[in-house]
């Protein structure tokens, strides 16, 4: 006859079975996010011996998560697709997340009844409340960001095991475990610095409370030892201290306008978090146990000092991602209310409470049904079904099979960057935010908008003289209706893709112009019937001949060599008419 199950061991159950559903459901849900698909680029070529590149031979760091585009690397170096490694690292981190989050309040809870952890991280027997997992394993976008191939998830983890370990924290041990866990959330993302900070200040708290050196010193030590030398790597490798993508985004620029309003939008939608903002302020003006209200404390330093980075920053286009670090802390301050004032039956009952509130979060159609922006913030998710990325990422795959060997160079916008990646492309310049780019990503912004796309090639004659001249680009990866409704010859349809010509090369767009399903004109033939149709033009048209002149110089005169005669003659045919 078996052993009863323990109630230790039958509490492990409970968690473990949120976590596979939660997985699970994560799964079933299962997107991929276009930002992603920068990292992995970055990581196929550091794994082919590139280095840490997005073009070959260009130095720029526009990814944001080292440590997420080392292991999808690594997984290329095994021969697994870096997609779907992405993708089931994130939803492994979103099921870490759910007994992560219950130890965050367990701890808590032993700081409450005045009983300590030892040294080990064993924690001593509370009350089996597990809201704030529950609460985790029901949230709609911690669920539908774990799969998206984005370090998000791994993020969140980290910063909850922080959180874990400074609400147990008292002696400089603890806070050497806390510092290396910040160390590795600011090697996962940039803003882990900011949670390193935070961190910082509560061991510093400690040590000014007790008159000891010891704990703050503690903290202190790891970031020396190890950030110092990621931050002299990065700037030794990319010249840059900070990423890239830091200026493409603008993030020293504050808009605090924009970000009270993202996470406005994030806690109306999930309301019952709503209460413990409000909660994490009083709780720890009125906890008297000084263990409980150290943790509370230290909670709601790392809550609060978070949110108040991404109101100042504007928050992000993607709804809700930027608040998800901070959610699992507040669902724990939630679940200490419980089990500080609720016994029995009615501590279930909140718990389902918590639950249902969870799950029945306020479900705007224009973000999560129709997929609109609201003031330039979007539901993800919304924006990518299979039934639009399936195509892009065959476009892509077809662009490259055709131009393979050729030494094709484009500019590509939002929900491009997984065609990019599919078709191996030589160059490719992101268009819009200047992340793969030095000279984009700090170019001035005159009025601030959609946060994180307020720079690009357009913004001024400078930008695109820059990605057009001095980046060569031959293809947009877009339509620009400015010059396509107007010159359609300089229009390419792939199906329902539109690209523009912006460099006419026979010899690299040959390809394109052979194939049946790519639909192009041959410019070479198009200026030459032109030319030759010129006497028969009434003066009348000279608006639209001198027009045709700019768009001919843009696209195709200035990229003849000098002794191109037949070129030069061309041109000097449409001068010599206008005159």
């Amino acid at each position: 006859m078996s052993a009863p199950v323990s109630r230790r061991g039958l509490q492990w159950l409970v968690l473990a079975g949120l976590a596979v559903v939660a997985m699970i459901w994560a799964w079933q849900r299962a997107w991929v996010c276009d930002d992603a698909f920068i990292t992995w680029r970055y990581s196929e070529n550091f794994a082919n011996g590139l280095g840490a590149v997005y073009n070959a031979g260009e130095r720029v760091e526009g990814y944001s998560n080292p440590l997420w585009m080392l292991l999808c690397a690594f997984a290329i170096r095994c021969g697994l697709d870096p997609v779907t490694f992405g993708q089931w690292l994130g939803v492994v981190c979103y099921g870490l997340l759910v007994p992560a989050t219950w130890w965050v309040g367990v701890g808590l809870a032993n700081r409450a009844v005045g009983e300590a952890d030892d040294d080990s991280g064993a924690v001593t027997a509370v009350r089996f409340v597990p809201l704030a997992a529950v609460g985790v394993a029901l949230h709609g976008h911690l669920r539908d960001f774990a799969s998206c191939g984005l370090e998000t998830l791994g993020f969140v983890l980290l910063v909850t095991l922080v959180a874990g370990v400074l609400v147990r924290a008292k002696r400089p041990g603890h806070f050497a475990i806390a510092s290396l866990l910040t160390i590795a959330a600011a090697v996962t993302r940039p803003d882990g610095g900011l949670i390193g900070a935070l961190a910082g200040l509560c061991a510093l708290g400690t040590s000014l409370r007790q008159r000891d050196l010891r704990p703050v010193m503690a903290f202190a030590v790891p970031g020396f030892l190890l950030f110092l030398p990621f931050l002299g790597a990065r700037f030794l490798y990319y010249g840059e201290l900070l990423p890239n993508t830091f200026y493409a985004k603008s993030a020293h620029d504050p808009y605090a306008s924009q970000g009270w309003f993202y996470v406005q939008l994030f806690f109306n939608a999930y309301w019952v978090l709503w209460p413990a903002l409000l909660l994490a302020v009083v709780l720890p003006l009125t906890e008297r146990v000084a263990g409980a209200r150290a943790g509370l404390l230290r909670l709601a330093v790392l809550a609060f000092g978070y949110l108040a980075f991404v109101i100042w920053v504007g928050g992000d286009f993607m709804f809700a991602r930027f608040c998800l670090p901070v959610t699992p802390l507040l669902y724990v301050v939630l679940e200490f209310v419980v089990r500080r004032w609720l016994r029995g039956a009615v501590t279930w009952v909140a718990i389902t409470v918590v639950a249902g509130a969870t799950l029945l979060f306020h479900q705007r159609d224009d973000l999560y049904v129709t997929g609109q922006a609201v003031r330039g913030v979007a539901d993800e998710r919304a924006q990518y079904p299979e039934s639009r990325t399936t195509p892009i990422r065959a476009a892509g795959k077809r662009l490259g099979e055709l131009t393979k060997g050729r030494d094709l160079r484009v500019a590509f916008t939002g929900t491009q960057a997984m065609l990019v990646y599919e078709a191996k492309l030589p160059y490719a310049l992101e268009s819009v935010t200047g992340l793969t780019d030095h000279f984009l990503a700090r170019q001035e912004i005159a009025e601030r908008g959609h946060v994180a796309h307020e720079k690009g090639i357009f913004r001024s004659e400078e930008s695109r003289e820059y990605a057009l001249r001095s980046q060569s680009v031959h293809l947009l990866l877009f339509d620009h209706p400015p010059w396509t409704s107007v010159f359609p010859f300089l229009k390419v349809q792939h199906g329902e893709f539109t690209f523009t010509i912006t460099r006419w090369d026979r010899e690299v767009l040959e390809p394109l112009l052979a194939a049946e399903d790519f639909q192009m004109t041959d410019l070479d033939a198009y200026v030459a019937e032109f030319v030759r149709t010129l006497p028969q033009r009434q003066k009348a048209e000279k608006p639209i001949v001198q027009a045709h002149l700019g768009a001919f110089d843009l696209a195709y005169f200035r990229w003849r060599d000098d002794d191109d005669e037949q070129a030069a003659a061309a041109r000097r045919a449409i001068v010599d008419w206008l005159r």
